[in-house]
C-alpha cells in the first residue's frame, strides 16, 4: 500500500537503483566477463589512434578488431573531452549511458502521459541490465548506439502522433540517429529495416519516398567505406585478416539460431505475460489450425532433438543467453528444458506477430539482422527488446493503463533486480569456484 500512496518510496527504490549504478562503476563491476578485456584490446586503441591520425586509423580500421562501425571512435576521438585517461573516459560513457535513462523516462511521459516518477521507474530498469552497466563502465562502444536508438524511437513516437505536422523534421531526426546508431553497432540497421518494409507493406508511398531519400543520403560515407575497405569489413591485418560478414554474418547461421533466439526473447518479454495473468488478460489462441501448427513445430522440436541436430547446444560456450547458460550448468548435457522454453518462445513470438501486422515486420526484421551472426548472444537484445516492448511493439495490454499499475512496476522491479543479482552471483561467485 505504500508503494502505491506514496511517491516518496518511489523515490526511494528510484535512488537504490541509482546508487547500484554508481557503485557498479566505482567498484569496476564487470559482470559481462569480457568487457574490461574488450576495452583495453579493441576499444581504447582504436580511440587513441583516431586521435592521432584519422587517415590511417579509418584506411586500417579492420586492424584494431572492433566488430562495430567507426563512428564511436570518430567522435569519442574529436568530441570527448575526457579521453586523456581510461577512467575519465570511461566515466563519460558511463555518464552518456545514464543519460539515455533519462531520455527514455522522457519519451515514457509523451508517450503514455504517466507521471515522471513512473516513468522513471519503469526506465531505471536498463541501469540494472548486466551487458547494460558492462559497457556503461568499460567504456564500450553499444552504449552510445542505444542512445542514438532511443533518439530515433523519440522521433519515431511523434512522427507516429504528428498527424502530417512536423513531418520532414520528424523523417529526418528519424533517419539522422538511425544512422548514427547505425554507424556505431551494424546490428541497428534493423530500425531502417523496418521502417522501410512497414511503409512498403501498408502502401504509405509519399513517407516510404521520402525515408528513402533521406537514408541514400546518410549511406553515402558508409558506401565510401565500403568502397575503401575493399567492398566489406575486415577484421585484422596480413593473415589474420577476415570477413566480418562473410565469415561471421551469414544467413546459413540463422537456422542453429532460431532455437536460441526465442529464449532470449522470452526472457525479456516474461513480465509482460506475467501482467496478462495477472490481469486476467492471459491469452492462448483456441484457433485449431494454429494449435495444430504449435504441436506440428513441437513434434518438430523433439525429432531434431531425436536426430541430435541440437548437439551444437551442448557445446556452446560463446554466446547463447542466459536460459542456455542455466540449463548447460543446472542440467549439463540434458536440453529438454531449454528446449521446451524455446517453443514457449516460438509460440510467444507467433501470437505477437498475429497480433498486428506492425509486430510481424518487426520480428521478421530482427530476426533477419540479429539470427544471422555465427554466435547470438544475449548483449545484443540488452536493452533492445525492452525498449521496442516499451516503445513499438503492440501487446495485448493496455500499456498506458499497465504503466500506471503499481503492481507491473513492483513486478518489473523484482524481476530485473532478480536478474542482475543471479548474474551477480553467477559472474564473482559460480565462475570463480
Amino acid at each position: 500500500m505504500t508503494f502505491q500512496r506514496n511517491n516518496v518510496t518511489k523515490y526511494f527504490y528510484l535512488l537504490i537503483i541509482v546508487l547500484l549504478f554508481i557503485i557498479g562503476f566505482l567498484i569496476r563491476e564487470n559482470i559481462a566477463g569480457a568487457a574490461e578485456t574488450d576495452f583495453l584490446k579493441f576499444t581504447w586503441p582504436a580511440v587513441l589512434s583516431f586521435k592521432r591520425d584519422f587517415a590511417y586509423s579509418i584506411i586500417n580500421y579492420g586492424k584494431f578488431g572492433e566488430g562495430s562501425t567507426p563512428l564511436f571512435h570518430i567522435l569519442n576521438a574529436y568530441l570527448n573531452p575526457f579521453t586523456f585517461s581510461q577512467i575519465a573516459f570511461q566515466a563519460s560513457i558511463t555518464l552518456i549511458s545514464f543519460i539515455s535513462f533519462l531520455v527514455l523516462a522522457g519519451i515514457l511521459v509523451e508517450k503514455f502521459k504517466i507521471k515522471k516518477i513512473d516513468a522513471l521507474i519503469y526506465s531505471s530498469i536498463l541501469l540494472l541490465l548486466p551487458f547494460y552497466r558492462a559497457s556503461a563502465f568499460w567504456g564500450l562502444t553499444e552504449n552510445l548506439g542505444w542512445l542514438f536508438l532511443i533518439l530515433s524511437l523519440k522521433f519515431y513516437v511523434k512522427f507516429e502522433a504528428s498527424k502530417n505536422k512536423n513531418e520532414k523534421t520528424y523523417i529526418f531526426l528519424i533517419c539522422l540517429f538511425s544512422s548514427m546508431a547505425l554507424y556505431t553497432r551494424p546490428y541497428l540497421i534493423f530500425f531502417p529495416v523496418f521502417l522501410i518494409l512497414t511503409f512498403i507493406l501498408n502502401k504509405n508511398y509519399k513517407s516510404l519516398i521520402q525515408f528513402s531519400i533521406t537514408y541514400l543520403l546518410f549511406s553515402l560515407p558508409g558506401l565510401f567505406l565500403l568502397n575503401l575497405w575493399g567492398g566489406t569489413v575486415y577484421l585484422g591485418i596480413g593473415d589474420n585478416k577476415i570477413d566480418f560478414i562473410q565469415d561471421y554474418h551469414h544467413p546459413k547461421f540463422i537456422l542453429k539460431n532460431l532455437i536460441i533466439f526465442p529464449t532470449i526473447f522470452l526472457f525479456y518479454f516474461l513480465p509482460f505475460k506475467l501482467i496478462e495473468f495477472f490481469n486476467k488478460q492471459f491469452y492462448f489462441t483456441k484457433n485449431k489450425i494454429l494449435l495444430f501448427f504449435y504441436f506440428f513445430i513441437f513434434l518438430l522440436i523433439c525429432l531434431f532433438y531425436y536426430l541430435d541436430f541440437f548437439e551444437y547446444l551442448k557445446l556452446t560456450k560463446l554466446g547463447g543467453g542466459s536460459v542456455l547458460k542455466i540449463s548447460q550448468f543446472l542440467f549439463q548435457e540434458n536440453l529438454i528444458i531449454f528446449l521446451l522454453i524455446s517453443f514457449l518462445g516460438i509460440v510467444t513470438i507467433i501470437e505477437l506477430a498475429i497480433l498486428s501486422k506492425k509486430n510481424l515486420i518487426l520480428l521478421l526484421s530482427i530476426v533477419a539482422i540479429y539470427c544471422t551472426p555465427k554466435f547470438i548472444y544475449q548483449e545484443y537484445f540488452e536493452p533492445l527488446l525492452i525498449l521496442l516492448f516499451f516503445l513499438l511493439f503492440d501487446l495485448r495490454v493496455n500499456l498506458k493503463k499497465t504503466f500506471q499499475d503499481n503492481k507491473f512496476q513492483i513486478l518489473l522491479l523484482v524481476y530485473f533486480l532478480g536478474y542482475f543479482a543471479s548474474s551477480y552471483y553467477y559472474r564473482y561467485y559460480l565462475e570463480a569456484i
